[in-house]
């Protein structure tokens, strides 16, 4: 953004940072917005990664005493096979949101002596890191409608090719999960210079759908292992989780095949290895996106997506070259398998809202789905080390319209779609979003988090019903997109305000001065204690924005059934056959082995309930194959065990 000489700060607002004086605008009050706000628009947060800077990690800004005009949108990162105007390489950017008329003095507090700093909401965007921007969540209202103050950030990364390009040649590159890197340095960023706008670097809450709530899941097991503080306290993932589908090894086959992929599309397949990058780096950028998208569109139909985070780690000095070195940023973004760092319970601590849609997979299944073939094709063809045992297990969980039509639940669908289009809805929903969404707060609360809270967003729209990201509008009270509908702004009230007490609580306490619906604690579904399996649900039984007059229930509380937790122990005994795709890099031998069928059975012990694991901790023997022989799983020698648990898959990283 180039300098500019606008009206002067006392005309409008303006915040002294590093890296410039940038002057804002002020958002009125209107029928969208109930409280005035300001606005800081386009100021980077990072260099421009055109050029040089392409394939590369995220660099800091240099200081400047320049002053820019921050009333307008920043371009967005490329996206898709088409260049728009709105796209650039120089995408880093952010805008901030806080209330109008605040003052801040050199310490980051009011003026006026009353008014601490104030708590901060930074969201990280959704797209299955190959979509979308900053501006899809309106931020601006969401502090608007929420009564105490609040600051906002919303932002860009990377994404696609230029963001998540991952192969064998990329990590020994140290070039992996930028995207990734991205948000880290924006969180850093906050960290450096929210107070110049007044907000709290101490109490920062992240939020995200979808690809963002996975990004979240990632951060949440990275800050683990740094040196330095995390830079952030509390999070809300929507619609994500760290066990959602695959993460894999940058040199998976599927890696390595989308990624010659790639290389052919850009006309780059003749390139040597060690002179790859630079020419990547000189090619324009619509030949990038073009390549890019083309794999994206290959293998969207199958949800095998291209261009996804992957286990960065153990590789220490992958990044030293790129960064400077006063940055903690040698630790790996995705240190291990997902699981594993739940498991070994290396993860921060910090309190959590999450939750799911009851349809989450309705966006992203085959339309066309019609025999029972089509059902197992596509989970086969998802996550190949499925074995007959398996799918028949999901024939009895999710029982086929076409052979049970008088039983199963999944005989009404849509107009023209296939017979199996609602059964595949199910167990996508649950394979993707659901169960992995249950399995962090599950952890979570395993690990002694006293604020866990789980929802489900339950109103129906489009085709009717509650698609994945149809809470978004809501949550942030965008009147633009909800105004209309009586019902559906009676649960924004409800979702808008419930995570906006989250933010501003220090200890993330949604109940904390409520007077109507207390959220309950999560408590796993898979423990003994009182209330578990209890989660909120917003929008039951509304179904305006599908056309119709039924307001629903605004929010109440629901406990998950046996059928729902039967799925998600069906799922979380396989995550194995979908996080690295059956056997860890290097896990070839006993060793690999080894590990896969002792961190499997610790996730097979988490399931038994807590009465269960009380008794066997009093025991001598930690064996896990003799622990799981004493409470009657058949074939508990090594090898048996792991078969019988689904843990051996046929594809190897």
């Amino acid at each position: 953004m180039a300098a500019q000489t606008p009206a002067g700060p006392q005309s409008r607002p303006y915040v002294v940072l590093p890296q410039g004086t940038y002057i804002g605008i002020t958002v009125p009050q209107s029928y969208k917005y109930p409280k005035a706000f300001e606005a800081f628009r386009g100021i980077p947060y990072a260099q421009d990664t055109s050029g040089q800077n392409r394939f590369r990690p995220p660099q800091p800004l240099p200081k400047s005493s320049q002053t820019f005009d921050a009333r307008f949108w920043g371009p967005v990162c490329p996206s898709g096979g088409v260049l728009r105007p709105n796209m650039s390489e120089n995408c880093l950017n952010l805008n901030v949101y806080r209330p109008a008329g605040i003052v801040v003095d050199r310490k980051g507090f009011a003026a006026d002596g009353k008014h601490p700093r104030l708590p901060v909401a930074v969201y990280i965007h959704g797209g299955a890191f190959n979509w979308g921007h900053g501006g899809e969540r309106n931020m601006g209202s969401f502090i608007s409608w929420n009564e105490q103050p609040m600051i906002s950030v919303v932002f860009n990364y990377r994404i696609g090719a230029l963001g998540f390009l991952p192969s064998n040649v990329t990590e020994r590159e140290g070039l992996l999960n930028l995207g990734l890197r991205d948000q880290q340095m924006l969180l850093e960023w906050v960290q450096e210079n929210i107070e110049a706008f007044g907000g709290d670097p101490n109490n920062v809450t992240i939020i995200g759908l979808s690809a963002g709530a996975h990004s979240i899941g990632h951060h949440i097991m990275h800050y683990a292992r740094t040196k330095k503080p995390a830079p952030f306290h509390k999070a809300i993932l929507e619609s994500g989780a760290t066990t959602a589908r695959a993460v894999l090894y940058p040199n998976h086959p599927r890696h390595e095949t989308q990624f010659r992929e790639f290389l052919a599309a850009a006309g780059a397949s003749h390139v040597p290895e060690a002179e790859l990058f630079p020419y990547l780096r000189n090619l324009p950028l619509e030949t990038i996106m073009r390549a890019s998208n083309s794999v994206w569109n290959k293998y969207t139909a199958s949800v095998t997506w291209p261009f996804q985070p992957v286990i960065d780690g153990p590789n220490p000095h992958a990044y030293s070259r790129h960064l400077p070195s006063a940055r903690d940023l040698t630790i790996p973004v995705i240190p291990d398998l997902p699981i594993a760092s739940w498991l070994a319970a290396s993860h921060l601590r910090i309190p959590i809202i999450t939750g799911y849609n009851t349809n989450e997979g309705t966006n992203f299944i085959p339309q066309h789905a019609d025999t029972p073939a089509d059902f197992r094709n596509f989970f086969k063809t998802l996550i190949p080390s499925l074995t007959e045992a398996d799918l028949a297990e999901l024939d009895r969980l999710y029982p086929d319209p076409v052979a049970h039509p008088a039983t199963s639940p999944y005989v009404k669908v849509p107009k023209g779609f296939g017979r199996q289009w609602a059964r595949l809805d199910a167990a996508y929903s649950h394979y993707a979003y659901i169960c992995p969404v249950l399995q962090t707060a599950h952890f979570m609360t395993l690990a002694g988090v006293e604020n866990v809270y789980v929802y489900r967003y339950a109103a129906v729209s489009g085709l009717g019903y509650a698609n994945h990201g149809d809470e978004a509008a809501v949550v942030s009270h965008d009147v633009d997109a909800i105004g209309r509908w009586a019902g559906v702004v009676k649960i924004a009230d409800e979702m808008c305000s419930r995570w906006g007490r989250f933010v501003v609580s220090e200890t993330g306490d949604v109940n904390r001065g409520i007077k109507d619906l207390n959220w309950p604690k999560f408590v796993s579904p898979f423990s003994e204690k009182e209330g578990a399996g209890q989660l909120l649900v917003f929008g039951e039984g509304n179904n305006e924005r599908a056309g119709g007059k039924s307001m629903g229930v605004p929010v109440q509380v629901r406990t998950l059934t046996e059928l729902e937790k039967q799925a998600c122990k069906f799922w979380w005994e396989r995550v194995w056959l979908s996080e690295g795709m059956g056997v860890p890099r290097g896990g070839g031998g006993r060793r690999g082995y080894d590990y896969m069928v002792g961190a499997a059975c610790r996730l097979r012990f988490y399931l038994l309930g807590t009465a269960t694991r009380e008794r066997m901790d009093g025991e001598e023997s930690w064996d896990c194959g003799d622990r799981m022989r004493r409470l009657g799983f058949a074939n508990t020698r090594r090898r048996n065990t792991a078969t019988d648990m689904g843990l051996l898959g046929r594809s190897r990283c």
